[in-house]
């Protein structure tokens, strides 16, 4: 049975003081990047911030240290100046940008209509208080060349141009002196992205404004998305209707990259009350040199504190990776998966319904993977579960094995499993499968094993068919599991 191969996970804690990133392995070639939605640290979330600092970010520490790059959208200028604009004054104290490098943020962008709030030195303020906490500002800058300018960081060899933009062109432009931010203008906007693209690996672009509280894709924000996209950006990444949005893929002209757009990532942290403010998303994208490889998207909630409530199930192509499932957003070549030349060999009272060789426990030695069909031996285990649910209709019980391949030695046998493995390819140190019945043939969920040193960790499953098979899509040297030509049902 499933619950056979289920092993404890250990879930690392995330540091509250350090901000410190973990480490990546050597030579990887492709790198983690986190966006969040709207972070208000004023108003309504001041008085946590102040009294339990600590709390604020905690529930979402663990996704956003973890990733090799983060960024949000500081909805709330950093200033002690007094309120100047409009109705909402959501101003924090400059010590707040501390919160922002404990719970992991590298970067933040401030390009959008709430920048100005207390007055030409708002921007000033904003910056000087990031950079004393070590967060990138993006969007921002001394003169107006300085705000559209890419800031161009390096992510662990790899060359990332992070842009932003405001579009609803009220935040305060550089003028007389006074840092500004950059509002949108099209031409300007594709002179600055083709810069970056030529000079950078990865370019990201985010934006700001679009119709409040619709949780449909904002047009507008789509329109700019694909503008961009076609100009060379990677990720495209909006915030300011308050609400999530959809997050789509837009496929890539011949020879092109494909591009991550998502017109809204709703609110991380913020105190509003209407109907969909209360909700937020992550978006994390699987990146290298190539452009977008995979990526996943994950639901808060927005309040204070925020939390995280999981990853979203993923969409066409499945990547197993990290204890998670991602949805790829380009077409891998998956490696052979090596069958083997003859399995007379392989004694068994029953009907062996899958097998293929490979590296299944990480070890570097190659192990023989068999599915199989055997006749009921009742266990301790067994009498707990009605009959129907462990035999097919020739009365045999399904499992899976590793075996040495030179002489089938049993290295590991899975006890009776409920979902019968019907294709399984081998990857290092771990498994992509596909499920059947007992009584049935047809694919009806797939899934992806991690070998665990005693056995099998599993990953949930996913519905529908599917084509187990493995490749390298991280670029770390290490095959991992895929399920490709998905159709959920």
């Amino acid at each position: 049975m499933s619950f056979v191969l289920a092993t404890a996970l250990l879930t690392a804690a995330c540091s509250q003081t350090s901000g410190e990133k973990a480490r990546t392995p050597a030579g990887k070639k492709a790198v983690r990047l986190v966006f969040a939605g709207d972070v208000m640290l004023g108003r309504g979330v001041a008085p946590l911030a102040e009294s339990s600092p600590s709390e604020l970010f905690a529930g979402i520490c663990y996704e956003v240290s973890s990733a090799d790059l983060a960024m949000a959208n500081l909805e709330s200028p950093l200033t002690r100046r007094a309120h100047r604009s409009g109705p909402d004054a959501l101003e924090a104290k400059p010590s707040s940008a501390r919160l922002l490098r404990q719970a992991g943020f590298d970067a933040v962008t401030i390009a959008n209509n709430h920048a100005g709030d207390a007055g030409p030195e708002t921007v000033s303020d904003t910056m000087k208080a990031l950079a004393a906490a070590k967060i990138a500002v993006v969007g921002a800058g001394a003169s107006r060349e300085q705000a559209l300018a890419a800031r161009i960081v390096s992510v662990h060899g790899l060359r990332v141009a992070l842009l932003a933009f405001d579009t609803t062109l009220e935040g305060p432009v550089p003028v007389d002196g006074h840092a500004g931010v950059a509002r949108w203008n099209a031409k300007l906007a594709r002179a600055a992205v083709e810069s970056a693209r030529a000079r950078s690996d990865i370019v990201v672009v985010a934006l700001h404004g679009g119709a409040p509280y619709a949780p449909e894709s904002d047009p507008y924000l789509t329109r700019l998305g694909r503008l961009l996209a076609g100009w060379g950006a990677d990720i495209v990444w909006a915030a300011g209707p308050h609400v999530v949005q959809p997050v789509r893929l837009i496929k890539p002209a011949q020879g092109g990259r494909p591009t991550i757009v998502a017109t809204s990532l709703g609110n991380l942290v913020f105190d509003q009350q209407m109907p969909g403010t209360r909700s937020g998303a992550l978006l994390e994208v699987l990146a290298g040199s190539d452009g977008v490889r995979a990526y996943r998207v994950g639901r808060t909630v927005a309040a204070a504190p925020t939390s995280f409530l999981g990853w979203k199930k993923p969409g066409a192509g499945a990547l197993a990776l990290d204890g998670g499932w991602w949805t790829l957003a380009r077409a891998v070549t998956a490696a052979p998966i090596v069958r083997p030349r003859n399995m007379a060999r392989f004694k068994v009272k029953g009907k062996v319904t899958a097998a293929a060789i490979g590296d299944a426990e990480g070890n570097g030695r190659r192990q023989l993977v068999v599915s199989f069909r055997r006749p009921f031996r009742p266990t301790n285990v067994d009498v707990l579960i009605p009959r129907q649910k462990l035999l097919d209709r020739h009365n045999l019980t399904a499992h899976i094995g590793l075996y040495r391949p030179r002489d089938l030695r049993p290295l590991w046998v899975a006890g009776t499993l409920l979902r019968p493995v019907a294709r399984l390819a081998v990857c290092d140190g771990s498994l992509a499968l596909a499920y059947s019945t007992l009584n049935n043939p047809s694919i009806v969920g797939t899934g992806a094993w991690t070998w665990g040193g005693f056995g099998f960790t599993p990953l949930a499953d996913l519905p529908g068919s599917g084509k187990p098979a493995c490749a390298d899509v991280d670029g770390d040297g290490r095959l991992d599991p895929l399920i490709l030509e998905r159709s959920s049902r």
